[in-house]
Order: structure tokens, then C-alpha cells, then sequence
């Protein structure tokens, strides 16, 4: 049964059975959708100091599945609706997973087709995948520490940006979070 596989937490907030039968039940609309996850959490979040702005609420959704993960994050002033909105996004991304699952587990090929309206004999089953449009070489990897990082990605107008990390010695990409801090991402090994 999939009610007992999501895992729920409040933050900031005191938890209510009420948003919990609530969050358990538009998940489970989607039980078929998500018979392969190996882990379904969800988090509300209440934050107090934007009180009386129109984003007092959050859920995160995040679900684990065998070749990517799924996370849905919806903000605004009633958790209702949240929780609606979320979980409609929540759909549309495992009903997208679900209809690629061939392409994820390798079994199908992932193929672009930039001319599939010209050709009246293009396989309906071929994927598009946007184009990339701009293409970087980074030439200079000299190891950075993390501060220089945002720095440079500060100066630069960016949103991340790669580096080799002095501390680590690893490729990593420094990003600007929405809250407004920032985020790390490295390799494992």
C-alpha cells in the first residue's frame, strides 16, 4: 500500500492529521504512476518570516526512482492549494518518466528528430530532445576555492558555474539557490 511509503515532515509548522490525509490522498491517485519508487517524502513547510507575503507555504515533494529523481516544490499563501498544484506537477512528471522508461533503463535508444513535420514517414515513437544551442570548452581548470567560485559566478552574471574545487580536487558547479544561498554539487567518488 502506498500510504504507507510516504514519508511526511513538517517544518516550521505543527503537523496536522488533516494535511496529512490530505497530502497521502492526492498522492495516492497516483499509485500506478508510482509503483517504482524507491522512496516518496514530502515536506511542509511553513516560514515565518515571510508572514503576510503570498509565499508563507511550501511543499517539496521528492520521489526516488531507479534511474532519476523527482522533486516538486510549490510555494504560495494557502497549503490547500500547495498541495493541489504540486501534486497536479507531481502527475504530469511520472506520467513523462513512466512514458520514457524504455529510454531510461537503455532498453530504447534516445533519438532527435529536428524534421519530424516534414517527414510523413517519421517513427512515431522518436524522441526530440532540444537542441544545445551554445557549446563552452572550459580551457582554464585551475583549481578554486569555493568562495572564489561564487565570486567569479557573481561577476560573470551567472547562476553557476564549473570549477575544479582546491579542497576536493574534484569537477564541481557551484549554483545560486532560490532562497538565496548557495549549493554545491560534486561527484561522488
Amino acid at each position: 500500500m502506498l500510504d504507507n511509503r510516504i514519508k511526511i515532515s513538517f517544518i516550521g509548522m505543527e503537523p496536522t492529521e488533516a494535511l496529512k490525509s490530505y497530502v497521502k490522498e492526492k498522492i495516492s491517485k497516483y499509485e500506478n504512476l508510482l509503483e517504482d519508487a524507491t522512496s516518496i517524502e514530502v515536506f511542509l513547510k511553513e516560514s515565518k518570516s515571510n508572514r503576510g507575503v503570498n509565499e508563507d507555504f511550501r511543499i517539496d515533494i521528492n520521489v526516488s526512482l531507479p534511474e532519476t529523481r523527482i522533486r516538486v516544490e510549490q510555494r504560495g499563501e494557502n497549503m490547500y492549494a500547495n498541495i493541489d498544484e504540486a501534486s497536479d506537477v507531481l502527475n504530469r512528471r511520472l506520467t513523462r518518466y513512466n512514458e520514457m522508461k524504455d529510454h531510461w533503463s537503455g532498453k530504447s535508444p534516445w533519438k532527435v528528430d529536428m524534421n519530424m513535420e516534414n517527414d510523413e514517414e517519421a517513427d512515431t515513437n522518436v524522441i526530440y530532445i532540444p537542441k544545445i544551442s551554445k557549446r563552452k570548452t572550459m580551457d582554464d581548470m585551475t583549481p578554486l576555492e569555493e568562495a572564489e567560485a561564487i565570486e567569479r559566478m557573481e561577476m560573470a552574471g551567472y547562476d553557476q558555474y564549473l570549477f575544479k574545487n582546491k579542497s576536493t580536487n574534484k569537477i564541481s558547479m557551484i549554483y545560486r539557490r532560490i532562497d538565496g544561498g548557495y549549493g554545491l554539487v560534486e561527484p561522488k567518488d
